[in-house]
């Protein structure tokens, strides 16, 4: 496929979640469509409407954009007729972009036929479905490449096949590091990307990526690649940054509940850990002996959240306890923000054994 160059962006549009993962340089922004009157490819009064909305975003919003067009009809007439009517209602759609200002060579068509109706042809309502022409409105990302490696602190050494997973707001994907511990990856230029990294035998990390066009912008702002991993052992800790709880309740935030499956795989891919799930909370200012009954509990209860996650996913009872630490051990004892209020109210992952093979 030929992606555009042109410089459209329509900012009036919302964009779309996808399936798509962070590593792909296109996804679509918007879908719209325009219909037609039985047997035509003229432009109704209302598909006019819909292309001069259209283009008037394209030009009020500047990026890199391609735009396909997939025309279809109903089942009335042959299929031979249909396939053709197909094609012209695509080429009556460019047309009317065309006549708008875009450049041919940036819109992609296709002529379907009756080979793909979205309702049933027992009705004119359903037929009415069916005579149209999509528009799909697809984004091209400008991509930088990324490398680095994954380490143990200790050695100094690489850290092989490990699994790190690239998160933006709306795609995810992963890659392994090789043995070397090393790893590649295409990721959106000037993004903000969250990478959560896991190996056996090693404790789980994350980390806030900014990714730069060059090289050279890393090494300007002192900026690495690199990650570090610890070794799963005796003593280790893993605060679980962004497992966040209602105030006063044992309620995972929205935004909180992905974090659950990190933890999870954690756990199977070290399954000789013994491991206590430690709960917090944010009350400052209060004598930790002072604390009101259900606050000491607030802390247990939220550590049992994750326990019991665990437990229904399959990992034994013997590996692991859950206890409620109030607010001994608060990271901010005097909190400036609600930020720094959230990451009292934690969860942490202490390993309290490990069983060698």
């Amino acid at each position: 496929m030929k992606y555009s160059k042109l410089l459209i962006f329509l900012l009036f549009f919302s964009p779309e979640l996808s399936s798509q993962s962070v590593f792909d340089s296109t996804y679509t922004v918007k879908r719209a469509s325009v219909y037609f009157d039985s047997g035509k490819a003229e432009l109704t009064s209302s598909g006019n409407a819909v292309l001069d909305t259209l283009v008037a975003g394209l030009r009020a919003n500047p990026f890199a954009l391609f735009i396909r067009i997939t025309a279809h009809t109903d089942s009335i007439g042959s299929i031979s007729a249909n396939k053709a009517l197909s094609a012209r209602r695509a080429e009556s759609v460019r047309s009317g972009l065309t006549a708008r200002g875009l450049v041919a060579t940036e819109i992609e068509m296709a002529g379907e036929g009756e080979d793909k109706p979205l309702s049933s042809n027992t009705t004119e309502e359903g037929r009415q479905l069916n005579r149209r022409a999509t528009l799909e409105i697809i984004r091209v990302v400008p991509m930088s490449n990324v490398t680095g490696h994954v380490n143990n602190p200790e050695t100094g050494r690489g850290i092989a096949d490990a699994l790190i997973t690239f998160r933006s707001k709306t795609r995810r994907d992963s890659v392994r590091t090789d043995s070397s511990g090393m790893y590649s990856v295409r990721l959106p230029k000037d993004s903000v990307i969250k990478a959560d990294i896991q190996a056996a035998g090693f404790m789980f990390q994350d980390k806030i990526m900014k990714i730069y066009g060059s090289p050279e912008l890393y090494k300007k702002y002192r900026i690495s690649p690199d990650i570090e991993l610890k070794p799963a052992k005796a003593g280790e800790k893993a605060v679980l940054r962004d497992l966040f709880f209602i105030g006063n309740q044992a309620v995972l935030l929205k935004v909180s509940e992905p974090e659950l499956p990190k933890i999870l795989r954690f756990m199977q891919l070290n399954p000789g850990l013994q491991v206590e799930i430690a709960g917090h909370i944010n009350h400052p200012g209060v004598n930790p002996a002072f604390l009101e009954k259900w606050e000491w509990e607030l802390s247990s209860r939220r550590a049992r959240v994750v326990y019991d996650y665990l437990l229904a996913n399959g990992i034994p009872p013997e590996r692991m306890s859950y206890k409620g630490y109030g607010n001994k051990e608060m990271l901010f004892p005097k909190p400036d923000n609600s930020e720094q209020e959230q990451q009292n109210r934690r969860v942490e992952i202490r390993v309290l054994s490990i069983k060698q093979g």
